[in-house]
């Protein structure tokens, strides 16, 4: 399904379409960022998985055709399309040809409230937003505002309508609240307080949907953040499983060990490696 809309900029009304789509992330958009990062480049390699942050969107602008992996779903790419990784997936993308030029910017969305809009993963045919977002980029270095509102209008403008979301907001509400707070104790009674349900409709919307207990989907995503700083930061093991709720790091080895195969010190040594 395609949807219409119009954008604007320098003094011109452009309509185009947004392409079907490949999955659709809920964004707050009542506040814009206030934290970004943004640039262009080359990519010299496939990168075949990479995680996203809980709290950080990416928006790349492929110049190039590529194959785009979101979360086991591969879907190619056309030339001049963007792409939107949101917050929290397993992504990864493989070269076609040899030029690889791209633009991308990876920002928060610091909104906890206010109505969700549904954000679609691509953007075929993306040229209305070229000029805007290549200014936007060179001059991030000296003037940051234009990159938050560049952004934050580029999710207004390409979001579709709310029926592609999911049918129980409370759903959105409870996985948000859990991503949120993964460093803090967590439990059914109090995540379903937060979400405005009986702990048994959230155990029966996370078994529907998910097909796991509560339990089960806050183990699966501390494992997920926890591989993710593992495999991109340097902070000591033990200050990766207090930031992802797991304080005992007997607990921890073995969380990752159920997940992964592999301790924390051997998890971050092969993915150092590869």
């Amino acid at each position: 399904m395609a949807k219409k809309f119009v954008f604007k900029g320098e003094n011109v009304c452009k309509i185009r379409l947004v392409s079907s789509v490949a999955q659709v992330y809920p964004a707050r958009l009542s506040q814009p960022p206030n934290r970004i990062y943004a640039g262009d480049g080359e990519f010299h390699e496939n990168r075949s998985l990479w995680l996203q942050p809980f709290d950080f969107w990416t928006v790349i602008y492929y110049h190039h055709a590529n194959i785009v992996t979101i979360n086991a779903r591969t879907v190619p790419v056309t030339e001049d399309s963007i792409v939107i990784f949101g917050p929290g997936v397993r992504a990864g993308h493989t070269l076609i040809g040899e030029r690889t030029p791209h633009m991308y910017m990876t920002f928060n969305l610091p909104a906890e409230t206010g109505r969700r809009y549904a954000i679609p993963s691509i953007v075929q045919d993306a040229k209305p937003y070229f000029a805007q977002m290549r200014r936007t980029i060179d001059r991030v270095s000296s003037d940051i505002v234009p990159a938050f509102s560049f952004a934050w209008q580029l999710l207004h403008d390409v979001s579709l309508d709310p029926a592609y979301l999911r049918q129980h907001e409370a759903l959105y509400s409870a996985e948000e609240f859990i991503l949120r707070h993964l460093k803090e104790p967590l439990s059914v009674p109090n995540i379903a307080e937060h979400a405005k349900v009986s702990p048994r409709q959230l155990l029966r919307m996370f078994r529907d949907e998910h097909h796991l207990t509560v339990r089960d989907f806050i183990r699966k995503k501390r494992t997920q953040e926890a591989c993710r700083l593992l495999a991109t930061t340097n902070r000591p093991i033990k200050l990766i499983a207090e930031q992802v709720g797991v304080a005992d790091l007997a607990q921890f080895n073995k969380l990752l060990k159920q997940e992964t195969g592999a301790s924390p010190r051997v998890f971050r040594q092969m993915r150092t490696k590869s």
